[in-house]
């Protein structure tokens, strides 16, 4: 008798649910209704999107392995000239592709790609720089802007009654004496930086880095890939071999000092024997040795040296990074963004979304009560 009264209040559950389902979807005109409004702000969304083309480009960094190799290969050779190729080697620092999309996220680096000036066809042919041409424009959807708008409305009420707070003394002056010690950078610039930061994509797939630029002209995207993809090689091989750069131009300068000094102990040793030739004299003669051991400790300084220059060359070569370009930025025949037919389909969705949780809730309250 139980199992039959279980049996009939699951019936009585099941067909509670099934009524339910039915009362969500009796209401269509609600269904349709939101569908064409995320239609119709779908085809807003679309028609107010600037268009932006992207151009790639892909690019192998050599390994440090490799190079240790080839290196390898002359050991022998260096080793008959005086150079010692393990110390060199040892002092070898590994350099992965970790640390580009940090170097192409930092503002140094994208405040000087924003200040590069490029012909802009949708502005008449006008030269602008990107910088400018993204503060003027401020790119993005009427509903990207409105809710922009609505959203900033209390930090411009704010900014109304708020003064700038001045800075200490000590600081202003010392900011002030060293430009170089901080990054003078304006509220345009920082947007027009952020804009360009979302334009700019690394993805690293192995040894294989792939460069993607978004524009709003395709002619301007290939441009500025090129101009990313040049500058981040520069700044890297600067990046790695700065030591190595710092050394060679210290040791060329001291080379230079010994080759003047041995100069001299050659000059006063040959001028020495040249005005005493046939003179037998023992305090010449040990005037002639004193200049003799001058002119060794110079020649042996000097030889030491021009060793060092030749291992601090072989190692700045060795260290500076080679870039293999497997793929240039070429000009895209058509744009990348909007994506058209995902943000309608995706709009009408959500529309059909919120018209049934709508009538969801219509139909939970109704039986509530």
């Amino acid at each position: 008798m139980m199992d039959r009264f279980d049996r009939k209040v699951e019936n009585n559950i099941t067909l509670n649910y099934l009524g339910l389902i039915q009362e969500v979807f009796s209401n269509r005109k609600r269904l349709w209704l939101f569908a064409g409004i995320g239609g119709v702000l779908g085809l807003l969304i679309i028609f107010t999107t600037a268009n932006e083309y992207s151009a790639t480009s892909l690019i192998v960094l050599e390994s440090d392995s490799s190079s240790q190799g080839a290196m390898g290969q002359f050991g022998s050779l260096a080793g008959l000239a005086g150079i010692n190729m393990s110390q060199m080697q040892g002092s070898q620092m590994a350099l992965t592709s970790d640390i580009f999309p940090d170097v192409v996220g930092s503002r140094d680096f994208l405040q000087a790609i924003a200040s590069k000036e490029f012909t802009f066809e949708s502005r008449n042919q006008e030269k602008l720089s990107l910088g400018e041409y993204y503060f003027e424009e401020k790119p993005g959807n009427i509903v990207k802007k409105t809710l922009s708008f609505v959203l900033n409305i209390p930090a411009l009420i704010l900014s109304w009654f708020a003064s700038a707070d001045p800075l200490p003394a000590n600081l202003s002056e010392s900011i002030a004496g060293d430009s170089s010690a901080v990054l003078s950078i304006s509220g345009a610039e920082l947007f027009a930086i952020a804009e360009i930061k979302k334009r700019i994509i690394l993805d690293e797939k192995g040894k294989i880095i792939k460069l993607t630029v978004s524009m709003p002209e395709p002619m301007i995207a290939a441009q500025v890939n090129y101009l990313v993809l040049e500058s981040l090689i520069a700044y890297v091989i600067e990046y790695k071999t700065e030591k190595q750069r710092l050394n060679l131009e210290f040791v060329e300068e001291r080379v230079a000092e010994s080759e003047e000094k041995f100069e001299q102990a050659q000059m006063k040793l040959a001028s020495f024997r040249d005005s005493n030739q046939g003179i037998i004299s023992q305090r010449l003669q040990t005037r002639e040795e004193h200049l003799q051991f001058e002119f060794n400790i110079a020649f042996n300084v000097y030889n030491t040296l021009k060793q060092e220059l030749e291992q601090s060359t072989i190692q700045l070569k060795k260290e500076t990074p080679v870039f293999t370009v497997l793929e240039k930025a070429a000009i895209p025949l058509g744009p990348s963004k909007p994506n058209k037919p995902f943000i309608l389909i995706f709009s009408i969705f959500l529309g059909l979304f919120l018209g049934f949780l709508i009538n969801v809730f219509k139909v939970l309250l109704a039986n509530f009560k």
